[in-house]
């Protein structure tokens, strides 16, 4: 009787500790912030505790607040794809081609996770300036006259975004390249597949479940990231989480801002939610991974 109590219970007492910390300080905040966002705005920035829906029909009516999103979601979505192309053949060689080099590779992924972002994008702010090393080095080697402007821009802001994101993406491609089975590659190429047909139809499909996991983490980093569009991008292309910012601190309209928040969790909920349902229609094989 112990033993089958202890069985039911013991899941959740080993969870007890994490929701400790999960519930007072996550739950209720979100919670706290689903309520502002649905209270009336006072000019003075005070909150009036009256139900209106005037705060969600402001960003998804008004166009200021529709480009925010678009731009985030776009940029969230291209620093996505890029990670990917880069991180897959950069996995794939860790794990299969790698051998005394291994050690340090992995030591490369994980050491700028290690490093402030603020310390990360100071670095990437001198290397970008229009004095910095890109452009020394393009005007000495003469592939330009005047130096490029690729710090407080869209691109310099995607090139620090993809450097900042990429471990997130290398990790689980990593993880998922290592546990196919080597018989399996051995089997493709002993039924006279090539290289390439063996990378394609056997390698690829096997991986998907890491790069799923990648783009999830990568696509919810880039949504909510504030310090990279704040201290690398411009403001003539406004990301969510400095208008976020913005709103609240400088406009004072808090329940705009809650609304603007709760609209971006709904967002990245809603994507892991298809994913993973695609993930399962089209690579059923997956679960068993």
């Amino acid at each position: 009787m112990r033993s089958s109590v202890y069985r039911r219970l013991g899941p959740w007492l080993w969870l007890l500790p994490s929701l400790t910390v999960l519930l007072p300080f996550f739950l209720f905040p979100i919670l706290i912030l689903a309520r502002n966002s649905f209270y009336t705005e006072q000019p003075s920035g005070l909150l009036v505790p009256v139900l209106t829906m005037e705060n969600y029909l402001r960003i998804v009516t008004e166009r200021y607040y529709l480009d925010v999103f678009l731009n985030t979601l776009g940029i969230a979505l291209l620093i996505g794809a890029i990670c990917l192309a880069i991180g897959y053949p950069f996995a794939y060689y860790v794990v299969h081609r790698a051998k005394a080099s291994r050690s340090f590779l992995l030591w490369a992924i994980y050491t700028p996770l290690m490093v402030s972002v603020i310390v990360r994008v100071f670095g990437w702010m001198v290397i970008t300036s229009d004095s910095g090393l890109i452009n020394a080095v393009l005007l000495t080697a003469g592939v330009i006259g005047e130096p490029l402007h690729i710090l407080f821009s869209v691109p310099g802001m995607v090139l620090g975004m993809t450097h900042r994101y990429l471990p997130f993406m290398l990790l689980p491609l990593i993880n998922s390249i290592a546990k196919i089975d080597p018989a399996l590659l051995k089997a493709s190429a002993g039924l006279g597949a090539s290289a390439a047909r063996t990378q394609l139809l056997v390698v690829m499909p096997l991986a998907i479940p890491g790069a799923v996991a990648g783009f999830q983490l990568v696509f919810a980093g880039v949504l909510s990231d504030f310090v990279l569009p704040s201290l690398m991008g411009t403001t003539r292309f406004r990301m969510l989480a400095p208008a976020m910012y913005d709103e609240a601190i400088t406009n004072l309209s808090w329940g705009t801002s809650a609304a603007m928040a709760l609209t971006m969790l709904v967002t990245v909920l809603a994507m892991l939610l298809v994913t993973n349902l695609v993930l399962r229609r089209l690579a059923p094989w997956a679960r068993t991974l």
